[in-house]
């Protein structure tokens, strides 16, 4: 019995800490990206994948997001964001949970994946307290095999932003 405790412990421990971590640079957490996105004054880039199942999401992160030429570029301009909706692989409730409202949130601008959206959060208080968030959408993408034309056609988005 004891051990069981400790394992289901440890478990818990290891299933919280490598919700907060980053996967080379993907934020999972809707309220952690938008502090950084405040924070820095960045747009956020998010990627609707189907990591377990999506081929056209397999190659898109094999020829552009596992790239130098993209993470360097990402860690100066964007906030990134990664949506999961794996068939397989087991996802931590919390995120689940919160990819599938999300995904409604989105229902009109994702129609498949891959899909990547840069956009900003515009978040409006009612006496302190979260009244709504609003989504400004600068630009979407899809797949792209090669990570300067990538990173080119967000540039052109994130432009955008400041109109």
């Amino acid at each position: 019995m004891y051990i069981k405790n400790i394992l289901f412990t440890l478990f818990a421990l290891f299933t919280t800490i490598s919700i907060s971590q980053e996967n080379n640079g993907w934020l999972v957490d809707y309220e952690e990206v938008y502090a950084k996105s405040i924070e820095q004054d960045k747009p956020i880039m998010a990627n609707f994948t189907g990591s377990d199942w999506c081929g056209w999401c397999k190659k898109l992160k094999k020829a552009v997001f596992d790239t130098e030429t993209f993470q360097k570029w990402a860690a100066k301009n964007v906030i990134l964001f990664e949506l999961d909706y794996p068939r397989r692989t087991p996802q931590d409730p919390g995120i689940k949970e919160q990819n599938q409202k999300l995904q409604q949130t989105f229902r009109s601008v994702v129609r498949g994946y891959p899909t990547v959206l840069i956009f900003d959060i515009e978040r409006e208080y009612n006496e302190d307290q979260k009244k709504a968030d609003g989504i400004k959408i600068h630009g979407k993408m899809g797949y792209m095999a090669d990570p300067n034309s990538f990173t080119n056609v967000a540039n052109n988005h994130i432009s955008n932003r400041k109109k």
